[in-house]
């Protein structure tokens, strides 16, 4: 559950994490300027679980500041409650070279069945992506607000 969300807005944040595959990730680089990557996502509702390329900026940036943001567009369909901003830290796992991105077991599940379609249409296998993708970020939210 995301905290400080209640009532409508914590329902309508949840549907949105479930339905949306991207997610807007916010890092902030050593000399202090923030930087935003759209990224793939898996929620279980205490913590996010995104995969990266080990030598991806945004990994850079939280070996030096663990501190993120995370974001959803806006949704035209939805009155209020259509921007949804997480604040959190991010913690790094990665795997030997060469080896997979260190998943648990639910985690992989859970990315693999958010992600599979997008992998299908980009012409990959799990198996790629999590060996290509081999760094972990676990974001763990300390604030979430709706707009």
């Amino acid at each position: 559950m995301l905290p400080n969300l209640v009532g409508e807005a914590a329902d309508r944040a949840e549907h949105r994490l479930h339905d949306q595959t991207v997610i807007w990730l916010t890092t902030v680089s050593p000399d202090g300027q923030p930087q935003t990557s759209p990224v793939g996502y898996a929620w279980d509702g205490e913590t996010f679980v995104i995969l990266s390329r080990p030598d991806a900026p945004k990994v850079r940036n939280l070996r030096a500041n663990p501190r993120v943001a995370l974001h959803l567009d806006l949704d035209g369909e939805a009155e209020k409650h259509s921007i949804l901003t997480i604040e959190g830290v991010a913690e790094l796992s990665s795997a030997s070279p060469g080896g997979s991105a260190p998943l648990d077991a639910g985690e992989a599940s859970a990315y693999v069945a958010k992600h599979l379609e997008s992998m299908r249409w980009a012409g990959i296998t799990p198996e790629s992506t999590f060996a290509d993708f081999s760094t972990v970020i676990r974001v763990t939210p300390s604030r979430a607000r709706c707009y």
